[in-house]
């Protein structure tokens, strides 16, 4: 049996990615890295969650440890995308967004 050092993301077991919208995917070292292989791309991402429940309690364990953030830049956005190993017609993973809360929210809610 090989044992992958990948998750490989399906429908039925879609991993989750957070993104910031002024600096791009927040990373966390928890997860494996998911992996998306097809005719013509192979490509890796960070998993921030493998279910949705966890990935937003994830996002705003983040948002709360980092809350400078929300000061510095205001008008930023925080969103999460669901990676279920669907590709588009060029053979990329299509990302579907499930969750976004902006930092002006955030900071009204959550500190």
């Amino acid at each position: 049996m090989e044992i992958s050092n990948y998750i490989k993301p399906t429908k039925q077991n879609p991993v989750f990615v957070a993104k910031n919208s002024y600096w791009g995917y927040i990373e966390q070292n928890v997860y494996k890295m998911w992996n998306v292989k097809n005719e013509q791309y192979n490509l890796v991402g960070c998993t921030f969650a493998v279910n949705y429940a966890d990935a937003i309690n994830n996002l705003h364990d983040w948002i709360i440890e980092n809350k400078g953030i929300l000061n510095e830049v205001p008008k930023c956005n925080f969103t999460i995308q669901c990676v279920d190993g669907t590709v588009n017609k060029f053979g990329e993973p299509v990302y579907k967004k499930v969750y976004t809360i902006s930092a002006s929210k955030a900071k009204k809610y959550l500190l």
